[in-house]
């Protein structure tokens, strides 16, 4: 299978004589379309902005106070996001280069930047390079953006990459609000892929370089030909922005000549119940030359390595998905597929951080002679499908779409003996069954007596798993006295953490972080047999992934939750 690209990316890079890099500043400024001050402000500060449009961008958050504004209404949760990370408790409010530790950034009212603080900050060199793209779909209901970054000077720290999507200019008619503003600029519309951006690694040596391809489905834009995007680097450990960058329409090439990337497994299961994979990879063109070759060699565990020689021609950032031949293992408690690169064009690949993707994987779970599907649906029930297949393709069970919205399901079905099955749940809207007002909050549970064979929510377009049913090939699991569900997940606000027993239980709730220190407790009480829900508020911890821990007696049950923001 073969994606041509959408659009071309920006300028050529050189590939040698690494150093700092030329800095184009960042002004983040929180305004409000009610707010005095910022009537009075915000003329000269667009003023010295576009007098600097060589040495600076902006790009502005409309928040939900002091008045109305209906630029914050289209999207309040992401500007509240960016209030939350700089602490903005007044508008007006601008932040150059973020809220940095060091260097000279500032962070105050918009009129107090002057032209010195501009010209002293645009000297102070930057470790990378960005370039931004943008296009539109044929029919302009979709933007698709491509963001390119090139580290020219070693550095680390916590990094994450911010693309937005902003109007340059929006004019009203009358005023939107009551301080008498008619024209906004920059305004934000949309951040992709959210607020939280981005995880970058947390560190880069000169020469390494990162990709990003993102689209958002257009909504309450004003004006087409005002619709741009602004992208920047920063570092969540001080909130220093290392570069920023606005779109352009100029084309790059690959940084390096030949240079392929294998991006992803495609189709790849958390489980398998099976002594046999032909594992199919995604692979991406990151070279300027096209890619016409390349040797991919693989092996699960510390099996025989398989090779295989894929041939095509794909331009620069075309895709190309290649399934791989059988490839036979004996199946561990814990397993690793690891597929690498090498002979890209015949002559070597350039750069090789990418050549190697890797896929863990456990043995499927055993069930007992059923098993039970619990789905509860979010607001588009109808969008909700699943099926169950044996190891031969056979339907063993099918279920949806349904009709009642925030609707708990429960189906229980017969499984045989000494068979591998399969299921797959779908979500026609591809959000999976969550998450947030519109959408609601649903989850999906499959489970044998009390054990959780899979439980997900935010699954996109679909999600599968194996299970074997007894005698069947597999590793056999003990059974658990509790089912335990986390939903939504990642969650930026309120979660439901879903349990079921079938004894009365003493249950308290710890969170951990990934260093062990405990961040969250919720004391124990007493709950009846059968199914519970406890509401958590993880608004107050800091973006990152917590080790969520239901503690009974005797028993001690963990799930892995991400919290954005």
């Amino acid at each position: 299978m073969k994606t041509s690209l959408l659009f071309c990316f920006l300028c050529s890079i050189a590939v040698a004589g690494y150093s700092q890099s030329q800095r184009f500043v960042l002004f983040e400024e929180f305004t409000n379309a009610s707010c005095p001050p910022c009537a009075a402000q915000n003329p000269a500060f667009d003023n010295l902005l576009n007098a600097n449009a060589s040495k600076c961008t902006s790009i502005k958050y409309h928040t939900n106070w002091p008045g109305v504004d209906p630029m914050n209404a289209q999207n309040p949760t992401e500007v509240g996001t960016r209030v939350s990370y700089y602490s903005v408790t007044g508008v007006p409010w601008a932040a150059m280069d973020g809220k940095a530790v060091l260097g000279n950034s500032y962070s105050g009212a918009p009129a107090n930047v002057t032209q010195t603080m501009i010209n002293t900050e645009y000297a102070v060199p930057s470790p990378f390079e960005l370039y931004i793209n943008q296009a539109l779909s044929a029919g302009n209901d979709t933007i698709f953006v491509t963001m390119l970054g090139k580290c020219t000077q070693a550095v680390s720290g916590t990094f994450v990459a911010h693309i937005g999507v902003i109007e340059k200019h929006i004019h009203f008619a009358s005023p939107p609000g009551t301080n008498g503003e008619k024209d906004f600029y920059n305004v934000m519309k949309k951040m992709l892929p959210t607020s939280a951006g981005t995880t970058l690694p947390t560190s880069f040596q000169a020469g390494e370089y990162f990709i990003l391809q993102q689209s958002w489905k257009l909504a309450n834009v004003y004006s087409l030909p005002e619709l741009s995007v602004v992208g920047w680097l920063q570092n969540n450990q001080n909130k220093t922005v290392h570069q920023a960058a606005n779109t352009s329409a100029t084309p790059i090439t690959g940084v390096y000549a030949n240079d392929v990337e294998l991006s992803s497994f495609i189709d790849a299961l958390p489980t398998y119940c099976v002594n046999s994979l032909s594992p199919m990879v995604k692979i991406r063109n990151n070279g300027s030359n096209p890619l016409t070759s390349v040797n991919l060699h693989y092996k699960i565990n510390t099996g025989a390595v398989a090779n295989y020689q894929w041939t095509g021609n794909l331009g620069f950032l075309e895709t190309a998905t290649v399934q791989l031949p059988a490839i036979s293992f004996s199946l561990q408690n814990s397993n690793e597929l690891s597929v690498y690169a090498d002979g890209t064009n015949t002559v070597g690949d350039d750069y090789t951080k990418n050549d190697t993707i890797r896929h863990d994987f456990n043995a499927a779970i055993q069930s007992g002679p059923a098993v039970t599907l619990n789905i509860k649906t979010d607001n588009y029930p109808e969008e909700t499908t699943w099926i169950i297949k044996d190891n031969v393709g056979n339907t063993l069970a099918s279920g949806g779409p349904y009709a009642l919205p925030a609707h708990i399901y429960t189906l229980d079905i017969p499984v045989g003996f000494g068979t591998c099955y399969q299921f797959t749940i779908y979500d026609a809207g591809g959000n999976g069954v969550c998450c947030g007002a519109s959408s609601g909050y649903g989850y999906y549970q499959l489970k044998s007596g009390a054990t959780t064979i899979r439980t997900g929510t935010n699954f996109g377009s679909e999600e599968s798993t194996q299970f074997y049913s007894p005698s069947g090939v597999g590793i056999t699991e003990n059974i658990n006295p509790m089912a335990f569900a986390i939903y939504p997940n990642p969650v930026s606000g309120m979660a439901t953490i879903a349990f079921e027993t079938n004894t009365p239980e003493s249950v308290s709730v710890t969170v951990y972080n990934l260093q062990g220190s405990q961040v969250m407790k919720i004391p124990a009480m007493k709950y009846s047999a059968g199914a519970h829900e406890i509401p958590v508020d993880f608004s107050k911890l800091s973006a990152g992934v917590y080790n969520v821990q239901l503690n009974t007696a005797n028993r001690v049950f963990n799930q892995k939750i991400t919290v954005n923001k």
